[in-house]
């Protein structure tokens, strides 16, 4: 949540007209910035982390601030905090940054080591549904991530935008984003909103996955996959005790 980075200027086109209808969100709303660290003591680091939610209540913070640990994967141990659901100039507006990021020295800093900061914008024209803009966070997410050449990316948009046509979602939750700043090349990361193992039943593979959402093709799916050079999964756990929703009391 806090500043071991520098927000800098950020590039985002606004979303379109009929996105901005399916989601509620006002143009520029759909920003989500994500922050990891490798915690050094856990129980300390949540005692630190609490403290400092504290300041960002006590402040009147407007943003909304979720909290994960990674299950699966090369990342698994990873926290990772976030807030969705805010634009860009939201983020140059921040209660008290000064503040914020001495009281975040001060609490959480010392039990964490920082790894990264990436920038996400909301693709809101093949979402089939928002939990962390809406501020309903599930329990479980199954977060993709697909690397696309930046030469294939206006073909996989159209093939992604093509499979994605309302009517064909079968109320799956599925939210697209794409990066706009943090790591190498062009991305796209998906999340699978879940409560359950269950919920497993929504696709267990990504073309699955694709197939049971949106009622795509087996040539379909190809065309999406085809412009793809890398998909990796991972498993974050919500944290409701190390999260932050605005107006409403940090839990027990």
């Amino acid at each position: 949540m806090e500043g071991f980075f520098a927000t800098g200027a950020f590039a985002a086109a606004a979303l379109s007209a009929s996105a901005v209808a399916r989601t509620s969100a006002p143009p520029n709303e759909g920003i989500a910035q994500l922050y990891s660290y490798r915690l050094e003591d856990r129980a300390a680091f949540e005692a630190a982390y609490r403290a400092h939610l504290g300041w960002h209540a006590r402040n009147g913070d407007p943003l909304v601030w979720y909290a994960w640990t990674v299950q699966t994967g090369p990342r698994r141990g990873l926290f990772i905090d976030a807030t969705a659901g805010t634009g860009l100039a939201a983020l140059d507006r921040r209660v008290k940054p000064a503040e914020d990021s001495a009281d975040f020295r001060r609490t959480a800093a010392p039990h964490a080591e920082a790894v990264d900061v990436e920038t996400w914008e909301l693709w809101a024209e093949v979402s089939t549904a928002t939990p962390l803009e809406d501020q309903r966070p599930s329990a479980i997410v199954d977060v993709f991530r697909l690397d696309v050449g930046p030469r294939d990316t206006a073909a996989f948009e159209r093939a992604m935008t093509a499979v994605g046509r309302p009517g064909g979602r079968s109320g799956v939750r599925l939210s697209w984003y794409r990066r706009l700043r943090g790591g190498d090349g062009p991305a796209y990361f998906v999340m699978l909103a879940r409560d359950d193992w269950a919920g497993l039943a929504a696709g267990r593979s990504f073309p699955a996955l694709l197939k049971h959402a949106y009622g795509a093709d087996d040539g379909e799916v190809d065309h999406v996959l085809g412009q793809v050079s890398r998909l990796s999964v991972e498993i974050w756990k919500y944290e409701p005790r190390l999260s932050l929703i605005p107006g409403r009391p940090l839990a027990p």
